[in-house]
């Protein structure tokens, strides 16, 4: 059992009582932009704020609706859950919203928001929906290989990259499907998902023999390169990194381990080895003493952090806590420290989408910077290389683990003192949006600074991991669920013999 429930029983009625008042106060921001969606772009993908209409931007079948369905479950919005499955229930796949499918994200926004709404809620639509949907993406995967294209165009069938003329992908777009499709198969009975899904790690691992031949891309045991060609099965490139283009695939080697109720082992050695070598390759100690992540390149190290790293503490913690691995718990904490801080140091307290630190005795990571990130070094120990913030949610969903895992405190308040950094910098007329620079607060320059950005992650995952933080621990428990990369829960109940 975690320790979310121990630390649960300590709680004070005074500490109870803050939270209440504080998931309440998330929940009304929640509903807040929920009603400028409902009033402006209800069933569209995203809702453009500012101009006060609707975005196609997911091939028009409502991703943020179909994103947000557990969410107004788990904040017991059932009134506008059930006029949401009422949409749901007439959504025609076959109609692309003359848009290629993005493979990786219909899967993550769309099919998990399904499965995740039916396993909440008992409604078979969604699950006949999800079954759907996914049936129309398996034509990506009829390749030589069964390595799947980026995009799809769902008429026809056709797959192909998204820089046109290439088979170039990323590690994330080949491997965050095992989640989805193991629970699609369970569900079903069919295997074939997820035979798919465990497939393309197997071709990655046959195409690609560690350090064979002078050419190898992959050279360090489990750390493998980000960049991928599809037709081929090799690594296109030789730099590796737990960000951007490769995070969810880790993430979910370990969680699929989780959710098939730690059986199947291949996903849990490939984590391990892969945290080992992260751990001796892909850390460097900044000038002001946090351990952080970066790019790797055989063994050389870019101090370059983008903001999805920020999922490896919270992901690592919870590995840890299953494996029972006080260091790599430890490891996850320092990693958690580091990513706070770039949100800490700013005076909007949001965290920029990218920053590079610079690493303790080495000298060149400074003097190779222009006087702009030297001067932004000066002030905050590292410069910005995207100093935006999009309400990227992967900072708050560790915060959230790991109070969840430890019950300290400190990481609750943190996740309160981003949610009031966003009131003040992102809440606008009608919902919420991205601000442009996170080096000013607008309580102190009186303007709003936006980026007219309003993902279906907004909903999906923003607000619900700090909606989560504060409410009842029995909420969505770690004991009970494991959440996929768009934070679609998933239950951990369902028996596995290694049959579906």
């Amino acid at each position: 059992m975690f320790a979310e429930f121990v630390a649960g029983q300590c709680t004070t009625e005074e500490d109870k009582y803050v939270r209440k008042q504080r998931a309440e106060a998330v929940k009304s921001g929640f509903l807040y932009a929920w009603d400028g969606y409902k009033k402006y772009a209800y069933g569209a993908d995203e809702i453009d704020v500012l101009n006060k209409r609707p975005k196609t931007t997911r091939n028009g079948w409502g991703a943020t609706l179909v994103d947000s369905l557990d969410v107004l479950w788990l904040m017991g919005l059932k009134d506008e859950f059930y006029r949401a499955r009422d949409f749901v229930a007439d959504i025609d796949f076959s109609k692309d919203g003359g848009q290629l499918a993005k493979v990786f994200e219909t899967n993550i926004r769309y099919v998990g928001g399904l499965l995740s709404a039916y396993e909440l809620s008992g409604d078979k639509v969604f699950l006949k929906k999800a079954v759907e949907l996914a049936d129309l993406l398996m034509p990506a995967f009829d390749t030589p290989l069964g390595l799947p294209w980026q995009m799809l165009n769902i008429t026809t069938g056709m797959g192909s990259s998204e820089t046109q003329g290439t088979t170039r992908t990323n590690l994330a777009e080949i491997g965050t499907f095992q989640m989805e499709f193991f629970r699609l198969s369970q569900l079903t009975h069919n295997a074939k998902y997820h035979e798919a899904a465990q497939n393309v790690i197997s071709v990655m691992l046959r195409m690609n023999p560690l350090g064979e031949g002078s050419e190898s891309k992959y050279t360090i045991p489990g750390m493998y390169p980000l960049n991928f060609d599809m037709i081929t099965g090799k690594f296109a490139g030789s730099t590796a990194y737990w960000g951007g283009g490769g995070d969810s695939f880790y993430e979910y080697l370990i969680k699929t381990w989780v959710l098939s109720g730690c059986m199947l082992q291949r996903d849990l050695d490939l984590w391990t080895e892969s945290i080992q070598s992260f751990q001796r390759f892909g850390v460097a100690r900044s000038t002001d003493g946090y351990l952080f992540p970066g790019l790797v390149d055989g063994t050389k190290f870019n101090p370059y952090v983008d903001t999805f790293t920020n999922f490896l503490p919270g992901t690592l913690g919870l590995a840890s806590r299953l494996a029972g691995s006080k260091t790599y718990f430890a490891l996850a904490e320092e990693l958690m420290e580091a990513g706070y801080s770039v949100f800490d140091k700013m005076p909007s307290s949001l965290g920029a989408e990218a920053v590079r630190f610079v690493r303790e005795n080495v000298s060149s990571d400074y003097t190779a910077l222009n006087e702009r990130a030297r001067a932004e070094v000066d002030k905050y120990a590292l410069s910005l290389e995207r100093p935006y913030y999009l309400l990227r949610p992967e900072l708050i969903e560790s915060l959230f683990y790991m109070y969840r895992l430890t019950g300290k405190s400190i990481y609750a308040d943190r996740v309160w003192k981003i949610w009031q950094g966003i009131q003040r910098n992102c809440r606008v007329e009608n919902g919420y949006v991205g601000t442009a620079n996170v080096t000013v607060d607008a309580s102190v320059t009186g303007i709003k600074d936006t980026i007219d950005s309003t993902e279906s992650f907004v909903f999906a995952e923003t607000f619900l991991y700090i909606y989560l933080t504060f409410a009842d621990q029995d909420t969505a428990s770690l004991d009970k669920v494991v959440f996929t990369t768009e934070a679609h829960p998933l239950s951990r109940a369902y028996a596995f013999d290694g049959n579906f």
